[in-house]
C-alpha cells in the first residue's frame, strides 16, 4: 500500500482510517472496478482493529466511492464523492461525515433576536436572545463554496465557537462537550424556495434564484434547544437521496 497513515489525536481513528483509504482511491493505488484488500489484511497492514477497518468502509460506501457485495468484497465504485451534488444524511454519523469532509468559513457574528417567522420555525419565543454565524461552506480544499449557512446558538455557547474561524469538524459535537447534554433529536426539513440575497452574494446567484434550504433542529433533553442550522444549496446542484427498506 502506497502512503502512510498517521493518526492524530482528536478525529476519530474509523475516520482517519477512511481518509487514508479514500487517498489512496485518488491515487489510483485503488483504480475504480478493483476489489480492496480484505477487511483483516488491511487491519493488520494499518495495525487497527477490523471494527475500525469495517466502520472506514462504511463511511466510504455511503459516500458512493465504495460498493460492498457478499460473497466477492469491497469494490471501489467511484473516485471522488459527490457532496457538492448529493447530499445523503440519514444518520447523526452522515452529518458528522460530512462535516469532517467540508469546512465553514465563519465570516458573519451577530446578536440577535429571534421574531416573526424566524423564531416560529425555531419553535422559540419572540424576543429570545441567539448567537449567530454565516458564511460559505467549501468541500475540503476546494476554492468555490457549493452552500451557504446560518447558525443559530444559545449566547451561552458563544466561548465553544468564539475563536473558530474555519470549522472543521461537527458543530453539535462540541456543542455536546460543553455542555454535557447529548444530541437526542435531529429535525430536518428540505423545502424549496427563491435564494436570499445574503446566500445568493456567496454563492454567485442571483437573489431570487431557486434554491433548497435546508432547516436542523437540534435537540438535546427534553427537547431543549441546542442548535438551529440553515443550509442554502443551488437547486440547479443540488438532490437530496435516501434508501427505503422494503421491510
Amino acid at each position: 500500500m502506497e502512503g502512510d497513515v498517521h493518526f492524530e489525536e482528536g478525529t476519530p481513528l474509523y475516520l482517519q482510517v477512511s481518509r487514508h483509504l479514500q487517498r489512496l482511491i485518488a491515487s489510483g493505488s485503488y483504480p475504480v472496478g478493483t476489489l480492496l484488500p480484505p477487511e483483516a489484511d488491511l487491519a493488520t497492514e494499518l495495525q487497527v482493529s477490523r471494527h475500525t477497518v469495517r466502520q472506514a468502509i462504511a463511511v466510504l460506501r455511503r459516500r458512493g466511492l465504495l460498493q460492498a457485495r457478499k460473497g466477492v468484497g469491497t469494490r471501489v465504485a467511484a473516485v471522488e464523492d459527490d457532496w457538492r451534488t448529493r447530499f445523503t444524511a440519514n444518520t447523526r454519523g452522515d452529518l458528522f461525515d460530512f462535516a469532517s469532509a467540508t469546512e465553514l468559513h465563519i465570516e458573519k457574528r451577530d446578536m440577535i433576536e429571534a421574531r416573526g417567522r424566524l423564531a416560529a420555525e425555531m419553535g422559540v419565543r419572540p424576543g429570545r436572545k441567539l448567537y449567530y454565524m454565516a458564511g460559505p461552506r467549501f468541500m475540503s480544499g476546494d476554492s468555490i463554496p457549493f452552500c451557504f449557512n446560518e447558525v443559530y446558538l444559545d449566547p451561552r455557547l458563544k466561548p465553544v465557537v468564539a475563536e473558530i474561524d474555519v470549522l472543521r469538524v461537527a458543530l453539535f459535537t462540541l456543542v455536546e462537550n460543553h455542555t454535557g447534554d447529548r444530541v437526542e433529536e435531529i429535525q430536518q426539513e428540505v423545502r424549496a424556495l427563491h435564494m436570499p440575497e445574503l446566500a445568493a452574494s456567496y454563492l454567485g446567484r442571483a437573489p431570487g434564484d431557486l434554491c433548497a434550504r435546508m432547516t436542523r433542529r437540534f435537540n438535546g433533553s427534553g427537547s431543549r434547544l441546542l442548535e438551529y442550522a440553515v443550509q442554502y444549496h443551488p437547486g440547479d446542484t443540488f438532490s437530496y437521496q435516501t434508501t427505503l427498506s422494503s421491510t
